[in-house]
């Protein structure tokens, strides 16, 4: 009886589904790397956070996703030794017909880019591929471990920064595809258990929420591990560091992925191939071209059916900047959110280039958006109508400038962000944050009243507006408003939050608020003339 009851564990724990052959030659492409079991330390403690913060000038509460410090006791598992590259993704997408990434041409990885981690893959693709190789994501805890080791290093090797160990470039203007390099080409870079690429060529997905997830909206979130370009401080690259969290629809050129398995599939690195891989050079591109601004105009286009419009400066042509327009829509005691009945969004362009859509919630609201296009500032006009029979107070709308379609703006640590400070133009980075469920680096700051103060690091500005240096310092792009009530940013889409005052609306009657989006070649001392000129300040 005994003998039985063994015989049938073992085989239960040795039960594997069977895998198509094409999944089971490509998971034989995976060096698999054998984690052994045990505690490690996990996160950070409050005196290390308060270390850091003063080392690198970052406001502490930047830190707060990373704690508490804690001993996780965590099973033997098996890692991938690299990210999952194009090669093996290819595999995949032409088994199953999957969808391939955006910088793909056609099915196929850019020419020379097969051993280069496949990027522009959001949660539900890196889960179907590892599900696919009969793998899985790992944990956050155990990416961390395969990180970190058991002696609490700072970096994947070891306690103090080594530049041979990752690549920390950045090209005035990446063509974000091409930021990547060979899986296993820093060698420096690896693991005491020998796992490469943690930091410094993709950020990865893993299987860990950040929030519980909300079945009725399809929404999860999911923890982020790794530093991948464009990141470019240290503190981002330690083993401890959360550095995002993201919506499992989100992609970026920055981020992929790696699979874990069983322990049994993985063998100690010295047992695994040597490394042949070697980096080569970012391929130069294009600085901005200075000489089309104001001479050809900014063009908006409104996605149709969608809240959503993309904005086109020609001084920028790698990229484009994305609109929620608006994001959010709410008054006291009444929601409007995109969930609730409306009526289809129907974009409309006018010969001048303003776009403009007008939307019904049948009982509730009308809403109307207008983009007015000029030479360097888009002007947005929201204006609702109450069609409720009871006034409307603290109304609220909330209007997103996306930069992470623009890669000579987009700014994921917050290095080139910044408010309006009574201590004048003040980084991000050393203003309070508020970690919220699922977006752990979302920032959000109240305008001052006359009568309040607003030092930086505080929880208020001075001026209802934020703005983006480019990469070389000579542009600024800015969301601001006449009257505003707060300003947000989340890290993760780099973008911009300046959310307008608005008045009480009466049963029947309409009212509307501005904004102005600034695309300027000059200094933050400029963009503060130029915003009190154009709101009448």
């Amino acid at each position: 009886m005994h003998m039985a009851f063994f015989v049938i564990v073992l085989a239960a724990a040795g039960a594997e589904e069977k895998l198509a052959p094409a999944a089971e030659e490509t998971r034989r492409m995976h060096q698999m790397v054998l984690i052994p079991a045990g505690e490690f330390l996990m996160g950070t403690s409050p005196e290390e956070t308060e270390s850091l913060a003063k080392q690198y000038g970052v406001h502490p509460t930047h830190f707060l996703t990373e704690s508490p410090q804690r001993k996780v006791d965590v099973e033997a598992f098996a890692m991938d030794r690299f990210p999952v590259t194009n090669a093996q993704y290819k595999r995949f997408v032409d088994a199953t017909g999957h969808r391939p990434p955006l910088y793909w041409e056609g099915r196929n990885f850019p020419d020379g880019m097969a051993d280069h981690p496949v990027v522009w893959v959001n949660w539900h693709d890196a889960d179907a591929y590892a599900r696919w190789v009969g793998l899985r994501l790992p944990t956050e805890a155990e990416w961390e471990k395969a990180a970190r080791g058991t002696d609490g290093r700072q970096y994947p090797w070891g306690n103090q920064w080594q530049p041979e160990a990752v690549r920390l470039e950045e090209p005035l203007q990446p063509r974000a595809q091409l930021l990547t390099h060979p899986v296993g080409a820093y060698s420096a870079g690896a693991s005491v258990y020998g796992v490469l690429d943690l930091c410094g060529n993709v950020a990865e997905w893993t299987s860990t929420t950040s929030q519980a997830p909300d079945p009725e909206r399809q929404w999860a979130w999911y923890v982020i591990k790794g530093a991948g370009l464009p990141l470019r401080e240290k503190y981002n690259y330690r083993c401890a560091a959360r550095n995002f969290s993201a919506h499992t629809s989100r992609m970026h050129p920055w981020l992929g992925f790696r699979c874990a398995g069983p322990a049994q599939l993985g063998k100690p690195a010295e047992a695994l191939p040597p490394l042949q891989a070697k980096a080569g050079p970012i391929p130069a591109v294009e600085g901005p071209r200075t000489e089309l601004m104001g001479k050809e105009p900014i063009r908006v286009e409104g996605i149709q059916g969608a809240h959503f419009a993309q904005i086109f400066v020609p001084a920028f042509p790698e990229g484009h900047f994305g609109m929620n327009v608006p994001e959010q829509v709410q008054a006291e005691d009444l929601a409007l959110g995109w969930s609730m009945p409306h009526e289809g969004i129907r974009w409309t362009k006018q010969e001048n280039g303003t776009a403009e859509y007008t939307c019904r919630f049948p009982g509730k609201a009308e809403l109307r958006v207008r983009l007015e296009p000029g030479a360097d500032v888009v002007v947005l006009r929201l204006e609702l109508k109450n069609l409720t029979d009871k006034p409307w107070r603290r109304v609220f709308t909330n209007t997103c400038l996306n930069n992470h379609p623009s890669p000579y703006f987009v700014d994921p640590e917050r290095v080139r962000s910044f408010v309006w400070t009574d201590d004048g133009p003040t980084s991000m980075l050393r203003m309070p944050i508020a970690p919220r469920s699922g977006e752990p680096l979302h920032g959000g700051w109240g305008v001052a009243a006359p009568n309040q103060k607003a030092p930086a690091g505080g929880p208020l500005i001075r001026y209802p507006f934020l703005f983006v240096r480019s990469r070389d310092g000579q542009w600024i792009v800015a969301h601001t408003t006449g009257e505003g009530t707060g300003v947000g940013s989340n890290a993760h889409y780099s973008c911009l939050h300046a959310n307008p005052a608005w008045p009480e609306i009466p049963p029947g009657q309409s009212r509307s608020v501005v904004s102005r989006l600034y695309f300027l070649r000059r200094g933050p001392e400029d963009l503060l003339v130029r915003w009190k000129k154009d709101f009448g300040k």
